[in-house]
């Protein structure tokens, strides 16, 4: 009865509900446990701190900063969107960082929405389409929904637009759908590498979709035809993908990238290795379910062979990042797309092929919710330690600001992490101050090197004494950054748990520490 209700919903009334749904999951996660208003992480939005200092401190044009920022990608990566979105958000929000992650939010709640009607339009029912969409962003790489730095959230965005349209167009056949689906991929494609590698699967798709309508029998004959009807279409795509392969294989350089793709010189066991590994970290409840859908499905041998096309479809959509990934290890945020192809599967075309019956059925459709509260849970907890962390290192850099008041030497031993070193010096930089020092573990070395990949000034490389360090900032063990305790006799200062940090002043220097309180974990399930 309740499934007949909902299917009765009229769309506009259809619309509002999945929308409020797709804020209280998102919101219910964000607001809730308080990642919009965490603060720094000293990883990724080190950036907006660097571009702020440029804009105000140095005065420089942000257009010729985005020129020089999109070259300077170019020697490694190929995102030329991603710097150009960044660095204009920069201009307006600067470094408050509340407006970033209000955006992030907003830019998973669009993503929800369209991938349900991507469902919909699909054959999927109502409460198919809202599971699928949820699932598809509902887990480890939920890390998207708050962390400032990765591509993901937006290429997911226009991933999920540009499906849309592109199933909008093949329904009514009007070329401004196709126009848009091909705008919304192109931008995809100029944000994330791992992006691009789903043209493919977009062009079978389309083939896929007219041969389920055009065909009983697929031949060579009718593949062509349906090629032919709709050649502009795969020439587009088709273009649109070469050219940006052949410019990353030819200018930016295909090994520039550390663990990317396959390379015939690694091992193979690093390939096993890294799959085994997310296997049983990351993607664990994807395979835990993954096999219990395919135990289900597997009592349906007559017609699961007929459903060939759903399967290599979606091999299409997923063998490529598994390869893009396989040193690496698909984990958190590089879960997406992938997540996508393995909800598209199991929650939207398997179930459209009403092959599933009785108990067999009920408990199929149990396994998908168990995967979603199982994921549900991961974000929860993620997120829990995503607010820890942030509002950890905002007491940091707040607390060492003050306590220096610009004068006391700060040493920073945050290093192997370059990102951290990075946010404190342009922290410090941006409110006026050049006081702190960076130590180098295997080399006993402070100096102002804050970053040891990239040129930091002449006066930055002269060697500095322990004895003259006021303060001492490093990671404690509930840090996942944390790597090891540094060599250093600390016996002559007070330590102050920060959270995930730990702060060390030095007797006698005359510093007020004052009140430093973070509040820990709030989950423990």
């Amino acid at each position: 009865m309740l499934k007949r209700a909902i299917e009765k919903i009229n769309k506009r009334t259809e619309l509002c509900l999945v929308i409020l749904l797709a804020v209280c999951l998102v919101l219910g996660v964000t607001l809730g446990m308080g990642t919009i208003t965490c603060g720094w992480h000293l990883v990724d939005d080190h950036e907006f701190l660097r571009w702020f200092y440029e804009m105000k401190v140095e005065q420089r044009n942000v257009f010729d900063m985005i020129r020089s920022w999109i070259a300077r990608d170019f020697e490694m990566r190929y995102e030329p969107l991603y710097y150009v979105n960044r660095i204009l958000s920069c201009f307006f929000f600067g470094i408050n960082l509340v407006p970033y992650y209000i955006l992030k939010s907003v830019e998973i709640i669009a993503s929800c929405v369209f991938l349900y009607y991507c469902g919909r339009l699909m054959g999927g029912n109502k409460i198919y389409s809202f599971l699928f969409a949820a699932a598809s962003l509902t887990g480890y790489q939920s890390a998207v929904w708050w962390k400032l730095g990765p591509q993901e959230p937006q290429c997911t965005l226009l991933f999920s637009l540009g499906f849309y349209c592109m199933l909008k167009w093949l329904s009514s056949n009007r070329v401004s759908w196709a126009a848009g689906s091909i705008a919304a991929f192109f931008a995809m494609c100029n944000y994330k590498e791992s992006f691009i590698l789903l043209l493919p699967f977009l062009m079978l798709y389309v083939l896929y979709h007219d041969l389920n309508k055009d065909c009983k029998n697929i031949t060579w004959s009718s593949v062509m035809s349906c090629i032919k009807n709709k050649l502009w279409y795969y020439l587009v795509l088709g273009v649109i993908f070469t050219i940006i392969i052949l410019f990353i294989v030819f200018y930016v350089g295909v090994n520039n990238y550390d663990k990317a793709g396959l390379d015939i010189s690694t091992p193979w066991e690093t390939y096993v290795t890294a799959f085994n590994n997310a296997m049983e970290t990351d993607l664990k409840w994807f395979k835990r379910f993954g096999i219990l859908f395919c135990l289900i499905l597997l009592t349906y041998w007559d017609e699961l062979k007929k459903m060939w096309k759903e399967m290599l479809l979606i091999t299409a959509f997923l063998l490529p990042q598994f390869i893009i990934f396989a040193q690496a290890g698909i984990r958190e945020r590089y879960i997406l797309p992938a997540s996508i192809g393995y909800c598209m599967f199991f929650i939207i075309m398997v179930p459209q092929k009403n092959i599933l019956s009785g108990r067999r059925k009920r408990v199929y459709q149990l396994c998908i919710l168990l995967l979603l509260l199982a994921h549900g849970r991961v974000a929860l907890r993620e997120a829990d330690y995503f607010r820890y962390r942030g509002e950890s290192v905002t007491t940091m850099l707040n607390s060492v600001m003050e306590m220096s008041g610009g004068e006391a030497k700060v040493l920073s031993c945050l290093r192997p992490n370059e990102e951290g070193n990075i946010t404190m010096h342009f922290w410090m930089a941006s409110h006026g101050y050049d006081n702190v020092y960076y130590w180098t573990e295997e080399e006993r070395r402070i100096d102002k090197e804050y970053h040891i990949y990239e040129y930091c000034g002449d006066d930055a490389y002269e060697n500095q004494s322990f004895e003259d360090m006021d303060i001492v900032v490093m990671y404690n063990r509930e840090d996942r950054h944390w790597c090891y305790e540094p060599d250093l006799d600390l016996s002559d200062f007070s330590e102050i748990k920060c959270g995930t940090l730990n702060l060390y002043v030095r007797d006698g220097s005359g510093i007020e520490t004052g009140n430093i309180n973070v509040e820990g974990l709030r989950i423990h399930f």
